[in-house]
């Protein structure tokens, strides 16, 4: 996992049910008291479920060290599998699943499953900074697209039906103030083959207060240096990542081995694509969602109880090699663990006159972490085309719930990006 500290520091000082509407935000007192009461201290339903297979949230994961050499230890391994959905049986739980769910049973169907295991609702995170979450609430606000006074919270509106707002929430969502990793990313083809994209990345957070000396409109100083393949190695991106990116856009300059050069990106946003990725992920669909949202008009479509990748320790697993994981058509199916969730369904429609790879997009938002656990985009034609499905786990170790990896899957040419795995790096 990502590791907090002074590490990043030094490396970086080295170099609504409809559209938003204009002005709205602020909520009362008496909505904050909820976040005491029916609600978790972001803003999801503290209650279980009537049928009982979502238990009531009751804290988390408590915070505990891990063993650098081991990694996460699974605290849910002794849990069993209550059933595993197949291409035969997948109609039974058409409610719970998602359109490229099922579409991912037409295109494999002798491979593909889905191992469900009881809910466990594990997100937690560190006192001060839901006491941020409290404090901030009646304060944050959003006009139109512009995204204002959210102060240092990282859920600015954990008490909200407006559809931007709750991504707004994904996109400042507590990461841990900084974070230092070395993780690969692996474009797989149709035949089951890859290569290894290998990074090095340290972020800190200017919003969630960890720099020294915050700069206005900051969210974000964000460094990556690439180790592998070799044609690229010792490649260079730095970003400047802003809170309200309708006011100022993100500013990003690369280093390039061959010209030996530091030059200033024009563009690193919406629907560009990043060539080591095999155009397979967009800018705006790193790390689930980022960035301006001003090309689409956002709709709350409904909140619903669905199975969603949860509690991943076992993908974790430093025990796994990166063969293990990758297979022809998707991951190792056997190693992720599903679980239902309340997720809100959110569709993003583009706007008259604005132009994305992406014309209509569905993101799936897990109601305790506010993280988008699925995405569905569709193509001009309205076909669907890719499909996100990001396996999430709490690290316990600094209270951080986040992604354990990031799955994009290409439905037409039968290939996927799987990412942010660490399962070989010395630095769990």
């Amino acid at each position: 996992m990502s590791i907090p500290g002074r590490y990043a520091i030094a490396m970086l000082c080295g170099i609504a049910l409809s559209a938003p509407l204009p002005g709205s935000g602020a909520v009362t007192a008496q909505d904050v008291a909820r976040l005491d009461a029916d609600l978790t201290p972001v803003g999801a339903e503290r209650a279980g479920n009537a049928a009982g297979t979502i238990p009531p949230w009751t804290g988390g994961l408590p915070q505990q060290p891990i063993d650098p050499e081991v990694g996460y230890i699974d605290p849910y391994a002794d849990d069993p599998v209550l059933f595993t959905i197949t291409a035969a049986n997948a109609d039974q739980y058409a409610e719970q699943l998602t359109d490229s769910h099922r579409e991912m049973f037409r295109q494999y169907p002798d491979s593909y499953r889905m191992h469900v295991y009881p809910t466990r609702r594990s997100a937690n995170w560190p006192e001060e900074v839901l006491a941020t979450v409290k404090s901030q609430a009646p304060l944050s606000r959003t006009e139109g697209y512009s995204l204002l006074d959210v102060g240092k919270s990282a859920v600015p509106f954990p008490i909200t039906k407006d559809p931007l707002q709750m991504m707004w929430n994904h996109s400042l969502r507590w990461r841990g103030g900084s974070v230092i990793r070395v993780y690969s990313w692996f474009p797989v083809d149709a035949r089951g083959r890859y290569f290894t994209v290998r990074v090095v990345d340290a972020i800190a957070f200017d919003q969630q207060g960890y720099m020294k000396e915050s700069r206005p409109n900051r969210l974000a100083n964000f460094y990556a240096l690439y180790l592998a393949p070799a044609n690229i190695e010792g490649q260079l991106t730095l970003v400047w990542e802003p809170i309200n990116q309708t006011e100022q856009s993100r500013q990003t300059w690369t280093y390039q081995t061959v010209s030996r050069r530091v030059v200033r990106l024009p563009s690193l946003a919406y629907d560009d694509l990043d060539k080591r990725t095999q155009g397979m992920r967009t800018s705006d669909q790193y790390d689930g969602w980022n960035g301006a949202p001003d090309l689409y008009d956002w709709k709350l479509l409904a909140r619903r109880e669905m199975f969603i990748p949860y509690n991943s320790y076992k993908l974790s697993s430093k025990k796994l090699k990166y063969a293990d994981i990758l297979q022809p058509g998707h991951v190792n199916p056997d190693l992720l663990r599903y679980e239902l969730h309340r997720v809100w369904v959110i569709e993003a429609t583009l706007r008259p006159g604005k132009r994305h790879r992406y014309p209509r997009r569905i993101f799936y938002l897990d109601e305790d972490t506010w993280q988008v656990s699925m995405e569905e985009d569709y193509d001009r034609n309205g076909k669907l085309w890719r499909f996100g499905n990001h396996p999430a786990m709490q690290f316990y170790d600094v209270l951080v719930p986040w992604y354990r990896a990031m799955i994009h899957h290409d439905f037409k040419a039968g290939a996927y990006l799987a990412s942010d795995l660490d399962n070989e790096s010395t630095i769990p």
